[in-house]
């Protein structure tokens, strides 16, 4: 694709932390790698400075407190006012120097309105449907479908989409998701959440670091919500303590469920065998990898988690690390039991004797993480960068 022109800028608004959220930095620093200039509008985490530029971005971050493990009314409260700051900064940063293009990230879908005054000019909107927002709260909050909270964010969802000149999805079964909702196949454009090659680059391959001797490493990176299982893990670990010598837990991630995950560790008696790293930046990931036995990822199953193709098992597969997942639907639909090693969601028990196998068979392990490749070799960051960067291009006319 040919560079843009100089002055092409484009602003990614995302109600996440930067540059923890990968999806967002992968994209904005794919279209700066093409030659525009980009702004991304996003959470001010603790720490942070309100605005810095890092590899080429510039970083713009709105004083908005993140709730979470709040209650529903408490995330719309902060959607709300996140959408009013970026709504204001947005255009004081478009009348000083025009965008081309403005992409949103969900959730919330309210927040593609923001961009009501651009939209009306001309600019181009994409959404990104990064998460299915009425499911994430189904999930969270334990909603009804047909409660009135759902409605309303299922309501905002088709409105979103409607007003978008673009709608981008994670994969297929998400892609059937949303065409059952209304979107028409010309509105959307798969971008799937793998790896950034730059991600595996480095430590994939010969030479790639292994456990310490004597130690059987288990990695689990993301997240630290109770959907996502960490709980079932830490339990599946601790029935394993006397079966597997040197074994060790190395936990990396954030989030409202990590006191209770580090409470169960430590009335486990299991402080010499889990390990709680907290949430480091993207680059450190590939090295705990790299040293890692096998890669876990123990998500619990309902109506979000079963529209989720966990970022974490691509970079585990991208890597060559022997999986282990829970057998959820959109994990299925694209991995096999010769390929990652399925388990029934929730079943400590499996999991358990999945993790003993892997310990006792070292060998059926990597040769079932070198089927897995296959996933890479047909879904990496630089075929969905292609689809991505020529939506761009089409939408911005470069």
């Amino acid at each position: 694709m040919m560079s843009p022109p100089a002055q092409e800028r484009v602003c990614i608004i995302s109600h996440s932390g930067y540059p923890f959220e990968t999806r967002s930095r992968r994209m904005a620093e794919a279209l700066v790698g093409c030659g525009y200039k980009v702004d991304v509008i996003c959470l001010r985490l603790p720490g942070q400075p309100a605005e810095e530029a890092l590899n080429g971005v510039r970083l713009i971050r709105l004083p908005v407190i993140r709730h979470q493990g709040a209650g529903a009314l408490v995330y719309l409260r902060e959607y709300s006012s996140y959408f009013a700051l970026a709504a204001r900064q947005l255009l004081r940063l478009h009348r000083s120097h025009p965008y081309r293009l403005v992409q949103v990230h969900n959730p919330p879908d309210a927040l593609a309105f923001c961009t009501l005054p651009l939209k009306l000019a001309g600019t181009p909107v994409i959404v990104d449907l990064r998460e299915l927002t009425p499911e994430l709260f189904m999930s969270r909050f334990r909603l009804a479908r047909s409660g009135a909270v759902v409605r309303l964010l299922t309501l905002f969802e088709r409105w979103a989409c409607a007003y978008a000149n673009a709608v981008i999805v994670l994969h297929e079964p998400h892609r059937q998701i949303m065409a059952g909702r209304g979107v028409r196949a010309g509105m959307m454009t798969q971008v799937m959440n793998c790896p950034d090659d730059r991600f595996c680059a480095s430590t994939s391959g010969a030479g790639m670091p292994a456990a310490p001797d004597g130690q059987f490493v288990v990695l689990y990176h993301g997240g630290m919500l109770e959907r996502y299982g960490v709980d079932l893990l830490v339990e599946a670990v601790g029935r394993l303590r006397g079966a597997i010598p040197g074994l060790r837990l190395e936990l990396y991630g954030a989030g409202d469920f990590l006191p209770r995950v580090q409470a169960q560790a430590s009335a486990s008696d299991l402080g010499d065998v889990v390990r709680f790293h907290g949430q480091r930046p993207l680059e450190e990931i590939p090295a705990a990898i790299a040293a890692a036995s096998v890669g876990v990822v123990p998500m619990r199953q309902d109506v979000f988690t079963d529209c989720v193709l966990p970022t974490k098992l691509l970079e585990y597969v991208a890597m060559g690390l022997p999986a282990i997942a829970s057998r959820t639907h959109t994990t299925a639909h694209y991995f096999d039991d010769t390929m990652v090693a399925l388990f029934a969601p929730g079943a400590v028990d499996e999991l358990a004797a999945l993790l003993l196998a892997n310990y006792r068979e070292p060998d059926a392990a990597h040769a079932q993480a070198g089927r897995a490749k296959r996933f890479t070799e047909l879904h990496n960051w630089r075929g969905q960068t292609q689809s991505y960067l020529n939506l761009v291009k089409r939408l911005t006319g470069a």
